[in-house]
């Protein structure tokens, strides 16, 4: 999902629930369940497994899992075919892959 050269620095593997704040420098990938609030400067990819249910800040979000509540991508939005949002979006480029799924209010361009 994302480049080879962007090594991965944090996972919350499946099985694995975490709740509270979360933000962190470098690529983190959610494949448990996560409830709160995340904020990166960098790469957030929630996984086929992984459901974060809550507030995303990140500049770039890759879902191939489910993402509920208020998502902000300030340079890039990837869902993958088994992905889903749930909520509000608001993305300054949103790529949608066939089989996506988007229940929400969404926002594209500059945000």
């Amino acid at each position: 999902m994302a480049k080879p050269d962007h090594p991965l620095a944090a996972l919350l593997g499946k099985g694995a629930r975490y709740s509270g704040e979360m933000s962190f420098e470098g690529r983190v990938r959610i494949d448990g369940a996560f409830t709160g609030r995340i904020f990166t400067e960098d790469v957030l990819e929630i996984g086929e497994s992984g459901v974060v249910d809550g507030q995303i800040d990140a500049a770039t979000l890759i879902v191939a899992g489910t993402a509920k509540g208020e998502v902000r991508a300030r340079d890039k939005l990837v869902l993958q075919p088994t992905g889903r949002l749930l909520g509000t979006v608001d993305a300054h480029s949103l790529d949608v892959r066939p089989g996506g799924r988007i229940d929400a209010k969404v926002r594209s361009g500059d945000v």
